[in-house]
């Protein structure tokens, strides 16, 4: 166009005779022709760039296409608000999920619209401020619940998203399990809910918007929640232009209007409504037909309103006989803490009316043995509101003791979020529990066959590794001395081959109440393995010849109990012990060298004749000391 626009000019100038100016059009001609394209084209071209936004296609409620495939989601809408901020067009590409990083990965237009920062991620890319804060959960069948405690008691593959975060978290922190992997997070969830797969691990909102689509809410439940962790933008790796750009722009986002977004997708429900062609039709129809057409139009609306205050009544009366059927209690609370609604079940799980308590501060039914717990648990996420380290809301799960109004015990499992005003203040929160109390009871009673020995009801070897590591780290804080004394009788087979084993047994459990009855009440006593037990004894002297000499003592005094005779079938039994003593105030050395310096002091007290103490220096493990 600018060539004919000169050639024109040249006619025009011969026609006129203007030869000098003839020669200037010409130089002025090559010199604009000389130009960079590049100049010519930012000098013609006045559209800001476009954001490419890259975004998996089935990450409901923050990234997913609706029904007419159109980008939807809290993601997309921040991304909306961020374009708004720059002045630029944002335009939307959702894929499948490993898609998406290989889109962004050594591209210097694509952004990653939010994924969470990794190790091996910021290898290839380079990340945003945080967008905002989402946990990721263990959701287990409700079936398998009392057989799983743990993420390490499942036995079945575990269902995951390909490609990501949650993949590599779980292969670096439960190696052991056995993954199997979808292409995005709505197959995750339908195979899950065909029964492909007992357990599978997704953020949390995530799972829980395609369970209430393809499920019941309690056909699933949350087993844990493995870790919190900000959502990022990602650029390719070196493009600090757009992330500057991107980071600006987020610092521009007032509380408010994050607020505002978080909220609408909170309990987003796509709504039915009529299309723009077909309302223009509607509104030309009109028009042309007059009158006549406008009363039938009205006669039909008035039915269709007719029938649809008659689905609102019959759903109104399908929710009033869930809320007084149901077996949760739902319920709400506003920023004093009172309570704005309690549904009816109330009763069902602590026999109040929903009546009595509306109004009453929520903590009214905390049971005695479980309030200062919760509200120390209420305090703790409260601060950490204030100083800002949750957003607009926070969602957990948690178990609480209620009391009934008879005073019994009920254990309950929550589901809660709690609402902030920018500030951090509370304004309110929601949710629903249900009682637990026989799951608890099973957890106990399975946590007890774990820790106690059956025998002797004594802590058992793993207990009492624990306990040592406690008291290990606690003496080195402390700078006092702990004593562990390994106790084994002598000529105990004796018992078995003369007696029998029941009989073995029954004195096993006389030697364990002796025992227990010459300890101090801050001491652990365990039974180790047959007829060896563990004594670990704490808050010996600083000085190690007094802790020594405290330690010896005590050893003799169990050995004292061992004077008097046990009794087998009426008869007395006589029955001796060697004892191996070690000390320690620090954690510098692990607990099975602990113990086998003990084991090794209580063989040489056997050697040494047996009924006696030896004390073995554990920083010279070959020096032992009568």
């Amino acid at each position: 166009m600018r060539r004919i626009f000169m050639v024109g000019k040249v006619v025009a100038m011969l026609r006129g005779g203007k030869i000098a100016a003839l020669f200037l059009s010409l130089a002025l001609s090559a010199a604009a022709e000389s130009l960079p394209d590049s100049v010519a084209t930012d000098v013609a071209d006045t559209n800001p760039r476009t954001w490419y936004v890259v975004q998996d296609h089935s990450w409901a409620p923050l990234a997913f296409r609706d029904r007419h495939g159109e980008p939807q989601g809290l993601i997309v809408d921040l991304w909306k608000l961020i374009g708004t901020k720059t002045g630029r067009p944002v335009q939307f590409e959702l894929l499948d999920w490993q898609h998406t990083l290989h889109r962004v990965k050594g591209s210097r237009e694509a952004i990653h619209g939010g994924l969470l920062e990794s190790p091996e991620r910021r290898a290839y890319l380079d990340f945003s401020n945080p967008l905002f804060q989402l946990r990721t959960a263990l959701f287990v069948n409700a079936r398998s619940l009392r057989q799983v405690l743990e993420p390490a008691d499942l036995t079945q593959p575990i269902g995951i998203t390909a490609g990501g975060f949650e993949e590599e978290f779980m292969r670096k922190h439960h190696p052991a399990l056995a993954l199997r992997l979808y292409n995005n997070n709505r197959a995750l969830v339908e195979a899950a809910v065909r029964g492909d797969v007992d357990a599978f691990v997704a953020d949390y909102p995530v799972g829980m918007f395609y369970l209430d689509r393809f499920t019941t809410p309690d056909q699933f439940r949350v087993l844990s929640v493995l870790y919190s962790r900000p959502i990022h933008a990602a650029v390719a790796r070196g493009n600090s232009a757009s992330l500057d750009e991107i980071n600006r722009a987020l610092n521009d986002i007032s509380p408010e209007e994050m607020t505002r977004l978080t909220q609408k997708w909170i309990s987003h429900r796509e709504v039915e409504t009529l299309p723009p062609w077909l309302l223009a039709l509607v509104v030309a129809s009109v028009l042309l037909m007059g009158v006549s057409f406008l009363l039938y139009h009205n006669a039909v609306l008035n039915r269709r309103l007719a029938a649809q205050a008659a689905e609102i009544r019959a759903q109104e009366q399908q929710v009033t006989l869930l809320t007084d059927n149901m077996t949760d209690w739902v319920w709400m609370v506003n920023e004093q803490q009172a309570y704005t609604y309690i549904s009816p079940s109330v009763k069902k799980l602590i026999g109040y009316e929903a009546g009595e308590l509306v109004g009453r501060d929520m903590g009214c039914v905390l049971h005695p043995s479980d309030r200062e717990r919760a509200y120390a648990q209420l305090a703790h996420i409260l601060a950490a509101a204030r100083r800002g380290e949750f957003h607009g809301y926070r969602d957990s799960i948690t178990r609480f003791g209620l009391a009934h109004k008879d005073g019994h015990l009920v254990w309950v499992e929550a589901a809660v979020r709690m609402f902030f005003t920018p500030t951090g203040e509370f304004s309110g929160a929601q949710g629903s529990s249900r009682d637990i109390s026989e799951r608890k009871q099973a957890e106990d009673a399975i946590r007890q066959l774990a820790l106690n020995d059956q025998l002797t009801q004594l802590p058992n070897r793993r207990l009492l590794y624990d306990r040592l590591q406690q008291i290990c780290a606690g003496c080195a804080r402390q700078h006092q001395h702990c004593a562990i004394l390994f106790i084994d009788m002598d000529n105990f087979r004796y018992i078995n081959d003369n007696y029998g084993h029941d009989d073995g047994d029954l004195l096993l459990q006389q030697i364990a109440l002796r025992l227990a009855s010459g300890v101090r009440e801050s001491d652990t006593l365990a039974r180790f393995n047959g007829d060896e037990f563990v004594v670990v004894s704490e808050h010996l002297s600083q000085d190690v010849e007094t802790a020594r000499q405290q330690a010896l003592m005590i050893g003799l005094k169990l050995l004292d109990l061992f004077e008097r005779e046990f009794y087998l079938r009426d008869q007395p039994c006589k029955v001796t012990a060697s004892i191996g003593i070690v000390l320690f105030n620090d954690d510098s050395k692990a607990v099975n060298s602990l113990l086998k310096y003990a084991d090794t002091a209580m063989h040489q007290a056997k050697v040494n004749g047996r009924n006696r103490c030896v004390i073995s220096d554990q920083h010279h493990p070959g020096s032992l000391n009568a």
